[in-house]
């Protein structure tokens, strides 16, 4: 696997060639996500997402933008979250300049007008609804809320009607300012040419003239476990959405891979503890999983599912007993050894296309400020022992776990 990162025109780039495939993704992650939002902001960066596809200098329409990148056959989009916000277009190598084009166009030359920011915030309000009426997504985001609290994290990306409708176009303009500046980005390029010079002369030409340091610090970050261990919220679904989470480490801890063979022993994968035990054997759930997220300020070990309100009490009992079983008796050494496996097929097969090399590459750097290659992460889980997973039994506990569930 090779790379390389180079500081163009002061922004950290990420260059990832990629010779053998037939394409070229350009990858641009800002940190301006709803993690730097206050109280009062709650949607504004949700919403300059959605306006920097909006009237720029070059490309008047989004209709413009659109046929576009559709000319060339490019797939492209955009996402905020409560950790990124992330601008992409993936294209023929051919056509790198004219989609560096496009995506510098947008951020530097976005003019936020405020007939279409009008129009925009109904359509936002139409997507807030739209997860609402999502009880996968609905119970992640009133989880969150409850487990983390009411602080820029816990809160959801789209918080609510009266805040969306409530913000000016100069309101996007400062917050823009504040935050899309060269220390504040990421450029990723993955895929065929990707080390052209011709390319890092395009984004030193196109970038170059971006401001150079953001103006404004993230908001503090106060959190505390609830003071109770489970709590519920009714929307009067079809089903209960169920998400128990155990409070972790973070994600410089090098035990995260140990916790990633944990979660695949338990739930990750169709072979697993509860997918086997829970779903195909006594037909209670639908999805089961479980799952380990590490980042630089939360940190969470959770087990998702959903069930048939009517055998609820059964099916919550019956996971909680086969995680005190992990707990008590630990996982086998046959169990240990098939998951080693697993993880390193799937983290080799996870590289294989230019936006996918894009997604292992630029998490690392945010999140650890280096990157590992893929030979040092499987040496990584060559190294592991089963005793090292075994080791991280006793934070799943009950009395260590909170129950969050609608219904």
């Amino acid at each position: 696997m090779k790379y390389s990162i180079e500081n163009i025109a002061w922004i950290d780039c990420i260059f990832a060639p990629m010779n053998d495939s037939h394409s070229i993704t350009i990858w641009i992650m800002c940190k301006a996500w709803s993690n730097n939002e206050t109280l009062k902001q709650g949607w504004i960066a949700h919403c300059l997402e959605h306006m920097f596809f909006k009237w720029w200098k070059r490309y008047k329409t989004q209709k413009d933008v659109a046929e576009t990148l559709d000319s060339i056959g490019a797939g492209y989009n955009a996402f905020t979250s409560n950790n990124t916000v992330d601008y992409y277009v993936k294209c023929a190598p051919n056509f790198i300049e004219k989609s560096l084009d496009v995506l510098a166009d947008m951020m530097m030359n976005a003019k936020f007008d405020e007939k279409e920011l009008g129009k925009e915030k109904w359509v936002i309000i139409q997507e807030m609804k739209m997860y609402e009426d999502d009880p996968m997504s609905l119970v992640s985001e009133k989880q969150r809320l409850w487990y983390f609290g009411n602080n820029s994290f816990g809160r959801p990306v789209i918080w609510n009607e009266k805040t969306v409708l409530s913000f000016t176009s100069q309101d996007l303009h400062d917050y823009k300012d504040s935050l899309y500046t060269k220390d504040n980005l990421i450029i990723v390029v993955a895929g065929k040419w990707a080390e052209d010079e011709k390319i890092k002369n395009l984004i030193w030409n196109y970038f170059g003239s971006m401001w150079e340091k953001r103006t404004v610090k993230k908001p503090k970050f106060p959190w505390k476990y609830p003071k109770e261990h489970e709590s519920l919220f009714k929307k009067w679904t079809e089903q209960n959405h169920l998400i128990i989470a155990a409070p972790w480490f973070d994600g410089n801890d090098d035990r995260r891979y140990a916790a990633k063979v944990l979660a695949s022993i338990l739930g990750w994968n169709m072979s697993s503890r509860l997918f086997q035990n829970i779903r195909t054997k006594e037909w209670l759930c639908y999805y089961i999983s479980a799952y380990h997220v590490a980042g630089p300020e939360v940190w969470i070990f959770g087990i998702r599912a959903w069930m048939d309100k009517g055998r609820f009490e059964f099916w919550l009992k019956r996971i909680r007993e086969e995680v005190e079983k992990y707990v008590k008796k630990w996982a086998t050494q046959d169990e240990f050894d098939k998951c080693i496996w697993y993880l390193q097929w799937q983290t080799q097969m996870g590289i294989d296309t230019p936006e996918e090399m894009a997604l292992f590459l630029w998490p690392q750097y945010l999140v650890y400020n280096k990157i590992e290659t893929l030979e040092e992460i499987l040496d990584k889980y060559k190294k592991l022992t089963l005793n090292d997973v075994n080791q991280l039994s006793s934070m799943l506990s009950l009395d260590n776990c909170y129950t969050y569930h609608i219904e």
